[in-house]
C-alpha cells in the first residue's frame, strides 16, 4: 500500500487494494521519516480503518490534526479493551467522539476547569459493566498521562460506551438514564426501600427498565398482551400494579408515551420480585 496521507507519525493514509477505498492505517511511527508516495510498512500497521463512509472519514482526518499527538492511540486502546470486556461492536464513531472527549478533558485539566458529572451515581447504578470498564479506562489514561482525571471523567467514558454500543446520541443516552433514574425513585419512594443492588431482581429490572428507557425515547411501542393476563396480575399484586400506574403517569406527563397493558405486566412482574426480597430481609 502507498502512503496518499501523512496525517502525524502513528497515522497514515492510503488506498485499498482490494476495495479501492480510502483507508486510515494507524501504528506506532508508521510515518516516521515517511513520505507521501512511499510503501507503508506494514509490519507497523496496528488498526486500519476503511472509510466507507465519506463524512465521518472526513471528520476523522480533521480531528486527528487538531487534538494532541498520541490521544488516538489511547483512545483506539480504550475502545479495543472496552469491546472486549462488554463484548460489543462498538459504531465507528466512538473513535472521533472519546478521542476527541479526552483530549478535551486533558486541556481541561491542564486549566483546572473540571466538569461535575451530575448523574454519575445514575451511571455507576445503572450501567454497572460500562461504568467498570470505565474506570479501568480512567486510571490507564492518568498513569499513561500522568495527570489525575477526576472520577466523574469515568462517568462521561462510560456514556461513550453506552452510545457506541446502543447507536444513541450523547442526548438520548442522557435523557435514558434520567428516566431510570426517575423510575427507581418512584419505586423507591413508594415502597420507603433502599434497594439490593446485589439482588439478582434488581438486575433484572434495570435490565428492563434501560429497554423500556430506550422504547419511550424512541416512541417504539411494545406489543399488548392478552388481557386475561394483565387481570390476573393486577389481582395478584395490587400494590406493585399501583407502583406501576405511578410510573405510567410519570412517563405520559414526561413524555407523551402512553405505556401500553404489555409493559405493565412486566413493569409489575419486576417490581413483585423487588418488594417480595425487600419484605423477606426486612
Amino acid at each position: 500500500m502507498i502512503i496518499e496521507k501523512v496525517l502525524n507519525n502513528n497515522v497514515v493514509v492510503s488506498i485499498d487494494p482490494k476495495t479501492k477505498k480510502e483507508i486510515i492505517l494507524l501504528g506506532s511511527g508508521i510515518a516516521f521519516n515517511r513520505k507521501i508516495g512511499q510503501e507503508v510498512d506494514e509490519s507497523k500497521i496496528e488498526k486500519t480503518f476503511i472509510l466507507d463512509d465519506k463524512t465521518l472519514g472526513n471528520k476523522f482526518k480533521k480531528l486527528i490534526n487538531q487534538i494532541p499527538d498520541g490521544v488516538f492511540q489511547l483512545s483506539h486502546e480504550i475502545i479495543s479493551h472496552a469491546s472486549k470486556e462488554l463484548n460489543v461492536k462498538f459504531d465507528k464513531q466512538i473513535y472521533i467522539s472519546l478521542s476527541d472527549h479526552i483530549a478535551f478533558a486533558i486541556k481541561r485539566y491542564k486549566k483546572n476547569m473540571m466538569i461535575k458529572n451530575e448523574l454519575l451515581s445514575e451511571i455507576r447504578r445503572v450501567h454497572k459493566n460500562e461504568y467498570k470498564v470505565a474506570l479501568w479506562a480512567l486510571n490507564f489514561l492518568n498513569k499513561k498521562l500522568k495527570i489525575e482525571l477526576p472520577e466523574d471523567e469515568a462517568g462521561f467514558i462510560a456514556l461513550h460506551f453506552i452510545n457506541a454500543s446502543l447507536n444513541q446520541t450523547t442526548t438520548s443516552s442522557i435523557e435514558s438514564t434520567k428516566i431510570v433514574k426517575d423510575i427507581l425513585n418512584i419505586i423507591r419512594y413508594y415502597f420507603a426501600l433502599e434497594f439490593n443492588e446485589d439482588d439478582l431482581n434488581y438486575d433484572r429490572l434495570l435490565t428492563h427498565l434501560k429497554y423500556f428507557s430506550k422504547r419511550i425515547i424512541t416512541n417504539n411501542q411494545d406489543n399488548n398482551s392478552e388481557d386475561e393476563f394483565m387481570n390476573m396480575v393486577i389481582k395478584s399484586y395490587p400494590e406493585a400494579y399501583n407502583c406501576t400506574l405511578k410510573i405510567k403517569e410519570y412517563i405520559v406527563n414526561n413524555y407523551k408515551y402512553e405505556v401500553n397493558s404489555n409493559e405493565i405486566v412486566y413493569l409489575t412482574l419486576h417490581i413483585q420480585r423487588i418488594i417480595s426480597v425487600a419484605k423477606e430481609n426486612y
